[in-house]
């Protein structure tokens, strides 16, 4: 949904927009599909299916602190919400047993505890307690700076420089902007600790769910935004009717409300420029 976001804030703010989209559904990893059964048609996420702070309500917030998820602050400037489900814990089925997870620190560390018994749970908490440690100013840091200042290219300097020093009151802030496999292989390892390999496991699991993309294609400030939405007071975390093919809608419609288009089954095969400007 990068490029429908994109789309939404440049239409926002008075651009001309039209988005091709080469596939016949928008939203690229993030779009859904269906499957019909004897018992009926179902539909599936093919990417992200883990969303937090979608439905943040705004009152709330003021007393929470400032919603960090990137989405739900595109949303809000194009006008655009999205009706969520909202759930605390769902039903996981791993190698290592079937568990019910819930959101926050405590509970997962029960769940540690109760999936590798005695020193190598204990350890294996003692992993994940560093390892949050470690992500705590990260995740303030992270709070502390607009997603959308955040980009890979040279413009990154010109974004970024008004929020530097809030940033640097941070250690290890140059994480933020490279892959989180680095932050996993300097802080926890892979030393053959059957706990601690969960805890890799986990963390890459969440990537996907996160971005659609492992650990080593995830950019640490998306799970340092994580831990900071995940672990303030009464989180809960979203899943909107209609699976995320509820957000496509929503971006779309944000789109197309500040006099954007979105046309699908397009395959773009080059951009043709005129006086600067798209022919």
């Amino acid at each position: 949904v990068a490029g429908l976001s994109c789309a939404g804030l440049l239409a926002r703010y008075g651009y001309r927009v039209l988005v091709l989209e080469s596939h016949n559904h928008a939203g690229g990893a993030a779009h859904c599909f269906e499957i019909k059964g004897s018992a009926g048609t179902y539909k599936f996420d093919s990417g992200p299916s883990l969303f937090s702070g979608i439905s943040a309500d705004p009152e709330e917030m003021k007393g929470n602190g400032q919603c960090v998820n990137p989405l739900k602050q595109v949303l809000d400037a194009v006008g655009e919400d999205v009706k969520c489900v909202n759930y605390d814990t769902w039903g996981v089925c791993l190698p290592e047993g079937d568990f019910a997870a819930t959101v926050g620190s405590e509970p997962f560390q029960s769940d540690l505890r109760m999936l590798f018994p005695g020193e190598e749970g204990e350890k294996a908490v003692a992993e994940w307690r560093k390892l949050q440690e470690f992500m705590t100013p990260l995740a303030a840091a992270s709070v502390a700076v607009p997603p959308a200042a955040i980009r890979f290219d040279i413009g990154l300097f010109a974004t970024l420089f008004r929020y530097l020093p809030q940033m640097l009151k941070y250690p290890n802030v140059g994480r933020l902007l490279g892959p989180y496999s680095n932050v996993l292989d300097q802080v926890v390892p892979d030393k053959g600790d059957k706990g601690v390999q969960f805890i890799r496991n986990w963390l890459d699991m969440l990537c996907f769910l996160l971005s659609g993309l492992p650990a080593n294609g995830t950019i640490t400030a998306e799970v340092a935004f994580m831990f900071a939405e995940w672990y303030r007071p009464g989180v809960k975390l979203d899943y909107p009717e209609g699976g995320s093919e509820g957000i496509v809608d929503a971006l779309i419609r944000g789109v197309e409300k500040h006099g954007g288009s979105v046309v699908l089954g397009q395959h773009v095969e080059q951009i043709l420029l005129e006086g600067g400007e798209a022919v």
